[in-house]
């Protein structure tokens, strides 16, 4: 494989340093400058960049924990229905609703998924149900404000 050094002229230092992200000790740059060969610099930067490597990912199936929601709206209820991974254990999770949103927390990682209704609810009614890693929520629904308004137009 071709080394970046021998593919034209050297770069300059600084620019170097700057790539490198930190100062390139001295006793490198006499041996640079002594022994003209760019063949150790290749292999230095190429151990630098093998440290910096960042560790694995974590396993997919953790970033996956809800595997499918599905919102229902009826005539007097929405219902919520949410399937999760294996992974997933009911007493982790910590459930918080708004008139529009519910919000599932302590999924694997940390991590947190948003569910949005497809109406207003009244949030104090939720009422969830854990079954084979299925969590079902009902809320009543909130009607529609219909009251109407009259606006004016200031001169």
């Amino acid at each position: 494989m071709a080394s970046f050094f021998d593919s034209g002229p050297l770069p300059d230092f600084k620019e170097i340093q700057k790539f490198l992200g930190r100062e390139l000790p001295w006793k490198l740059v006499e041996q640079w400058d002594k022994a003209n060969d760019s063949a150790w610099l290749n292999e230095y930067v190429n151990k630098i960049l093998q440290k910096a490597k960042l560790p694995p990912q974590a396993p997919k199936a953790e970033e996956k924990a809800v595997v499918k929601a599905e919102t229902a709206r009826g005539e007097k209820y929405v219902n919520v229905s949410i399937l999760f991974s294996s992974q997933v254990h009911p007493e982790d999770l910590r459930l918080h609703a708004t008139s529009e949103r519910l919000k599932i927390v302590g999924l694997p990682g940390n991590r947190k998924h948003i569910v949005r209704f497809p109406c207003l609810v009244y949030a104090r009614t939720g009422r969830a149900s854990w079954n084979n890693r299925r969590l079902t929520i009902r809320f009543k629904r909130r009607p529609g404000d219909r009251q109407e308004v009259e606006l004016f137009i200031p001169e």
